[in-house]
C-alpha cells in the first residue's frame, strides 16, 4: 500500500520539479555592485600612480579615498546581509551561515578524502565508500566475536531486575490530526533519503497527503507490518576524531526519509506513553527521556561523589567506553526484551519489521569532482539506526535493566551508552574490593548482552577533596587493566579527581577567544540587531555548558574577562571601559548573574531533588519556603551544586519565591531581577538581598 502511494507521489513530484543541470559557478560577493565595482579599479589604477608620487597632497587624497572606499564597502555588506537575513524563513540559520562564510569556518563536509585498509592508504572513493559501508555493517559481528562465552542469559538478568512482565502495550489507532502535527513538527530541511524528498516538500504537500498517511499509518498498526522502502538509509559518516584514515574513527549516520519520520513518531509516541503509564524506564537513565538531560545527569554524579566525600568516605568512578553500541544491539535479544516490558502482538510484529530487512549504503563526497560516491546496498543484520527517531528508544529498552545488577555502594548514571559507575567505600581495601567486583558485573552483563568494553578507553578516577597519593587501586578485568586517570571527559564535562575546574576551564577559554574574534570580524559588516543572536549561537552556548557546577569558583574569573572582552566589540568600548550597562542595554547577564540564574533554574525544573524545610520538620514558619540544607563539612560540597543552589535560592526576594510553582512565571521573574542588578559577583548579590 505505502510503495503504490510512494509511487504516485514521486510520479507527480519529478513532473512538478524536473532536474536541472546548473553551473556551480556562483558569485559569492553578491554585495559587490556597479559603483563598488568600477570604484575599486579606480583605486588600483591610483595605487600605481600613488607608488611612484612623491606629492603628498595626492598621497593624502588616496589614504583618504581609501578609507571612503572601505566604508562603502562595509555598508553594502551591512545592507546585503540584512536583506539576506530579513527575507530567510530560518533567520537563526542564515546568520549561521553568514557567520561561518565571513569568518571561513566551514563545516567538514562528509568527504573521507582516504583511508587504511589492510595496512595500505587508497584514495579511491568507490573503493572508499563500498569499505566503509562493509565495515559499518560488519562492526557488529567482529565485536560479537571478541566476546567471552558467558553462562548468563539476558532475560535472567532482566527477571531479577523486574519480578514480572509489563502488562501489554495499548492499542491507538492514529488520526489525521496527530498525523498534520506530527508533519507540522519536523524540523524543516532540504536534506533528504535516498527518495529525495525533503522536510521542505513534505510540509508543502501535508494538506493533500494526510489522508493517505493516515490511512496507511492504521493499516500499519493494525498488520504489524513496516513499510520496506522506509527500511533504507544512506550512511554519512561522520568523523569523531583521532586518526581520520582509520574506519574505526567514523559514526555512522543514517539519512531515512522523510515520510519514515512520520512512522517512526507514531510508533514512538505509543511506545513513550507505554512507558510513562508503567515506569518502564530506570531513574539512572538520563539520555533520551523527557525532563532530563545532560545537566541532570552531571549534577546527580558529581553530587554523589561530593557527598561520598562529605562522609569521609573512600570514592572513585568507572567511565565506560562502548564499542560501536548502537551498531552492536542483538535484533533476537531487544525484542525477547520488549516482549516482557509489554511491546506484544501486533506491536511486537511491528518493530521486528522495523528492524528485520533493513539496507544501507554508504555517500562519499568527492569535492575535486563535486559530485557523492554512493556503495552498494548492503543488508543490516545487526543495531539500530543512528540518526533514526526510534533506535535511541530502543537501544534505551535494551541497557534498561544494566543499573539493577549493581549493590548499594554502586551508584550508576546512564546516558544512553554513556555507563559510568560511582563506587563508595569505608576505606581503600574495601574500595579495592568493591570497585573491581562492580566492574565483573558490568562485564558480565555486556558479554550476556552481546555489547563490547573498549578498556583502553575506558577510565578509572577515585576522587578527593584535596590532592592525595596514589593508593594503589587496580581495576582489572581478564587482564584488561584499566588505566588510572586524574580527569575524565564525563558528558562534555572535564570532571577532575580533586573537583576542582581548572581544567574544565583550561579547554574552554580557548573556544571562547575564537567567538571573540569571529565576533570582531563580523561586527562591521552585520546589522547591529544581529550581533545578540551571534552571541548566543557563538558564545552563550559554549559559555552556560555546565556553568552551575564551575560558575562560581575561583577560575571563573578567567571566563569573565573573556565575556567583558566580547560585549565591549559588540558595544565598540575600549578596552578599559565599564561594560557594566552595556550587560543591561544587549539584556545579557554578566557571568555571576548567568551562573545564578542558571543554578536556580535547575533547582526549580528539578524540585523532586530538594527539599523544603516544612517538608523536613513538618512546621509551617515564616520561611516555610525555604529549601533544607544538611550539615555540610568540605568546602568542595559546601560549594557544590546542590548547597550553593540552595543557598541561592533561600536569599531569592520573598515575591520570587512565593512564584516558585509555576516555572515559567518563576523564569520571567528571576530573569527580569538579575537584568535588573547585573551583579558581577556573588558577594555583590548576598549583599543586594540582605540590604
Amino acid at each position: 500500500m505505502y510503495n503504490s502511494f510512494l509511487s504516485s507521489f514521486l510520479r507527480i513530484f519529478y513532473s512538478s520539479f524536473p532536474l536541472k543541470v546548473l553551473s556551480t559557478r556562483t558569485n559569492s560577493n553578491l554585495w559587490i555592485t556597479p559603483g563598488i565595482s568600477n570604484s575599486c579599479k579606480h583605486k588600483r589604477d591610483l595605487y600605481l600612480i600613488y607608488r611612484s608620487s612623491n606629492d603628498e597632497a595626492f598621497k593624502r587624497y588616496y589614504r583618504q579615498y581609501c578609507k571612503i572606499l572601505k566604508n562603502v564597502i562595509r555598508e553594502a555588506k551591512k545592507k546585503h546581509y540584512s536583506r539576506q537575513i530579513s527575507k530567510s524563513s530560518n533567520k537563526i540559520r542564515t546568520i549561521w551561515n553568514i557567520t561561518k562564510s565571513v569568518t571561513g569556518k566551514f563545516a567538514k563536509v562528509n568527504s573521507v578524502q582516504e583511508l587504511k585498509v589492510d595496512g595500505r592508504i587508497t584514495k579511491n572513493r568507490q573503493y572508499i565508500a563500498d569499505f566503509l559501508n562493509s565495515f559499518f555493517i560488519s562492526v557488529a559481528e567482529n565485536n560479537i566475536n571478541k566476546s567471552l562465552e558467558t553462562n548468563n542469559k539476558p532475560l535472567d538478568y532482566l527477571r531479577q531486575a523486574f519480578d514480572h512482565p509489563f502488562p501489554s502495550i495499548k492499542y491507538q489507532a492514529a488520526t489525521s490530526t496527530e498525523i498534520f502535527k506530527i508533519i507540522k513538527s519536523l524540523t524543516t530541511k532540504r536534506s533528504h533519503g535516498y527518495d529525495e524528498i525533503s522536510v521542505e516538500v513534505l510540509k508543502i504537500s501535508s494538506p493533500f497527503i494526510i489522508s493517505p498517511l493516515t490511512y496507511i499509518s492504521n493499516k500499519m498498526l493494525s498488520a504489524g507490518v513496516f513499510p520496506d522502502r522506509l527500511k533504507y538509509a544512506e550512511i554519512k559518516p561522520c568523523y569523531k576524531g583521532g586518526c581520520e584514515n582509520d574506519p574505526s574513527n567514523y559514526r555512522p549516520i543514517s539519512l531515512l526519509t522523510s515520510f519514515s519520520k512520520i512512522f517512526e513518531k507514531i510508533v514512538l509516541s505509543r511506545l513513550n506513553q507505554h512507558i510513562h503509564d508503567h515506569n518502564i524506564i530506570v531513574n539512572e537513565q538520563f539520555g533520551f527521556r523527557r525532563q532530563s538531560s545532560t545537566a541532570k545527569a552531571s549534577y546527580v554524579l558529581l553530587n554523589e561523589i561530593l557527598e561520598a566525600l562529605n562522609k569521609q568516605k573512600v570514592v572513585g568512578g568507572v567511565f565506560c567506553d562502548l564499542k560501536k553500541a548502537f551498531d552492536s544491539v542483538n535484533h533476537e535479544i531487544l525484542l525477547s526484551k520488549l516482549q516482557y516490558y509489554g511491546i506484544q502482538g501486533r506491536f511486537y510484529d511491528l518493530i521486528a519489521s522495523y528492524l528485520s530487512d533493513r539496507h544501507q549504503r554508504v555517500l562519499i563526497t568527492d569535492i575535486e569532482m563535486s559530485n557523492t560516491i554512493r556503495s552498494d546496498w548492503d543488508i543490516v543484520r545487526h543495531g539500530v539506526p543512528q540518526g533514526s527517531i526510534l533506535g535511541p528508544l530502543l537501544f534505551l529498552f535494551y541497557i534498561n535493566d544494566l543499573s539493577t545488577i549493581f549493590n548499594s555502594t554502586v551508584k550508576p548514571v546512564l546516558f544512553a551508552d554513556d555507563t559510568s559507575l560511582v563506587i563508595s567505600s569505608n576505606n581503600n581495601l574495601q574500595y579495592n574490593r568493591d570497585v573491581n567486583i562492580s566492574f565483573d558485573c558490568l562485564n558480565e552483563w555486556f558479554k550476556s548482552n552481546l555489547l563490547t568494553l573498549n578498556f583502553s578507553k575506558t577510565k578509572h578516577v577515585q576522587f578527593a577533596a584535596k590532592s592525595c597519593p596514589n593508593t594503589g587501586v587496580m581495576v582489572n578485568y581478564c587482564n584488561n587493566v584499566i588505566p588510572n586517570s586524574t580527569e575524565v571527559k564525563f558528558l562534555g564535562i572535564i570532571v577532575e579527581s580533586t573537583c576542582t575546574w581548572k581544567a574544565h576551564i583550561s579547554q574552554l577559554i580557548p573556544k571562547l577567544c575564537k567567538a571573540c574574534y569571529s565576533m570582531r570580524v563580523i561586527k562591521p559588516i552585520m546589522p547591529t540587531e544581529t550581533l545578540k543572536m551571534i552571541y548566543y549561537c557563538y558564545f552563550h552556548s559554549l559559555l552556560t555548558y555546565g556553568i552551575i557546577f564551575w560558575g562560581n569558583t575561583s577560575f571563573s574569573v578567567q571566563i569573565f574577562r573573556i565575556q567583558k572582552r566580547i560585549i565591549r566589540i559588540m558595544s565598540g568600548l575600549r578596552a578599559r571601559d565599564s561594560c557594566r550597562q552595556a550587560f543591561r542595554d544587549w539584556g545579557i547577564l554578566p557571568l555571576q548573574s548567568q551562573y545564578i540564574f542558571s543554578l536556580l533554574i535547575f533547582v526549580v525544573n528539578n524540585k523532586g531533588l530538594f527539599h523544603t524545610s516544612t517538608q523536613i520538620h513538618g512546621l509551617n514558619t515564616r520561611r516555610g519556603l525555604d529549601l533544607y540544607c544538611p550539615q555540610t563539612n568540605l568546602t568542595v560540597h559546601q560549594k557544590g551544586p546542590y548547597c550553593y543552589g540552595i543557598k541561592l535560592f533561600n536569599c531569592l526576594p520573598l515575591k520570587i519565591k512565593e512564584v516558585v510553582h509555576d516555572n515559567k512565571v518563576f523564569r520571567v521573574a528571576l530573569n527580569a531581577f538579575l537584568h535588573s542588578k547585573s551583579f558581577y559577583t556573588l558577594d555583590e548579590y548576598f549583599g543586594c538581598i540582605n540590604e
